[in-house]
C-alpha cells in the first residue's frame, strides 16, 4: 500500500453514503476504483492484499473522530464479517433530528473541496456564526496582514470573570485551503500574526482589526482552519501556544449539526444555504454580523 492510499480512501469514504448494510469488502473496492484510480483486476488485487489493513485503520480513525468530538461516519454491523452502515439509526426524536442533519455531511464536504481559497474563509465566518459567534468579521482579501477573520465566542462561566457574555473568547483566524497538510512554518508565521494583534506593532495588521475586538475584555486566541489538516510538528507546535486547530470535517460537522439549519432542508437545499450564507460575507467585503440566537 502507497503512503497516500489509506489517507485518500478514508477522505472517500468521509464523502461516500451508502442505504443500507454493506460488505466492507465491497466498499471498498469502490474505492479503490473510484478514489485510487484502479481498474477491475486493480481493484479486486487491491482489496485482497489490504482488506484486513484498511479495516483496522478505519477503526483507528473512528475512534480518534469520537476522541475529538465528530460523529462517527459508519456504524459496525458485524466486525467479525466486516459488515458496516452509514450512521445510526434513529431511536428517538432528539437523535433523529441529530441524524437527519448528519447525513448532509458528506454533501457538505465535497462542497467544501469545491471552494476557492477566499470562498474557503467566507465559510470559516459562517461557521463562526453557527457557533454561536456574537460578531464576526471577514478581513479585506489580500491585504488582511496575515488574518483572514475575527470573532468574538460567548463561552458559559460559573462566575463573571469567566462568563463569556462579559469577557468572550476573541478569535483571530486564518483559514488554509491547501491541497496537503499545513506545514511548520505556516504555524510560525501564524503565532507572530496573533502576537503582532495582541500587541499591536504592526500597522498593516492593525488596520483589519474590527473596533469590538479590541473594545471587549476577554482571552485572545488563535484558530487556523485547514482543509486537509496539519503536519504533526504543526499540531505539536499550536497545541503548545493554545491555538485551536480545524480541519474540513470539523467544518462539515458543525456546519450540518448546527441549531441554524432547520432539520427539514434535503442535502441540496443545505448546500445551497451554505452557499449563500458564504456569498453575504464575501458580497459585503469587511463586514460584522450580529447572530441570533435560534
Amino acid at each position: 500500500m502507497r503512503q497516500f492510499d489509506k489517507p485518500t480512501l478514508l477522505r472517500w469514504i468521509y464523502r461516500s453514503e451508502y442505504a443500507g448494510i454493506q460488505p466492507f469488502r465491497d466498499v471498498l473496492q469502490q474505492g479503490a476504483t473510484e478514489a485510487l484510480r484502479k481498474d477491475v483486476i486493480g481493484a479486486e488485487a487491491y482489496v485482497e492484499s489490504n482488506l484486513n489493513s484498511f479495516w483496522g485503520y478505519l477503526m483507528k480513525a473512528q475512534e480518534a473522530d469520537e476522541r475529538r468530538g465528530i460523529s462517527r461516519i459508519v456504524d459496525i454491523v458485524d466486525p467479525m464479517a466486516m459488515t458496516m452502515r452509514w450512521y445510526t439509526p434513529p431511536i428517538n426524536q432528539t437523535l433523529n433530528r441529530r441524524m437527519a442533519r448528519l447525513r448532509h455531511r458528506p454533501a457538505t464536504l465535497k462542497m467544501i473541496d469545491t471552494l476557492t481559497d477566499r470562498e474557503f474563509e467566507a465559510l470559516a465566518c459562517v461557521a463562526m456564526t453557527f457557533a454561536g459567534a456574537s460578531n464576526t468579521n471577514l478581513t479585506p482579501a489580500g491585504n488582511e496582514g496575515g488574518v483572514d477573520f475575527f470573532s468574538l465566542i460567548p463561552s458559559p462561566g460559573r462566575c463573571h470573570l469567566f462568563s463569556g457574555g462579559v469577557h468572550p473568547l476573541r478569535i483571530i483566524g486564518q483559514a488554509k485551503k491547501y491541497s496537503g497538510p499545513v506545514p511548520v512554518d505556516k504555524m510560525k508565521e501564524f503565532l507572530t500574526t496573533i502576537n503582532e494583534v495582541k500587541h499591536g506593532g504592526e500597522a498593516k495588521t492593525e488596520k483589519v482589526v474590527p473596533a469590538w475586538f479590541h473594545s471587549v475584555r476577554g482571552p485572545i486566541v488563535g484558530l487556523m482552519v485547514a482543509h486537509s489538516g496539519f503536519q504533526a510538528g504543526a499540531e505539536t507546535r499550536a497545541r503548545r501556544h493554545g491555538v485551536i486547530t480545524s480541519d474540513s470535517l470539523d467544518l462539515a460537522e458543525l456546519l450540518t449539526l448546527s441549531r441554524f439549519v432547520p432539520a427539514h432542508l434535503s442535502a441540496n437545499e443545505h448546500i445551497a444555504d451554505l452557499r449563500s450564507r458564504t456569498a453575504t460575507f464575501l458580497g459585503q467585503g469587511q463586514i460584522t454580523i450580529s447572530m441570533p440566537r435560534p
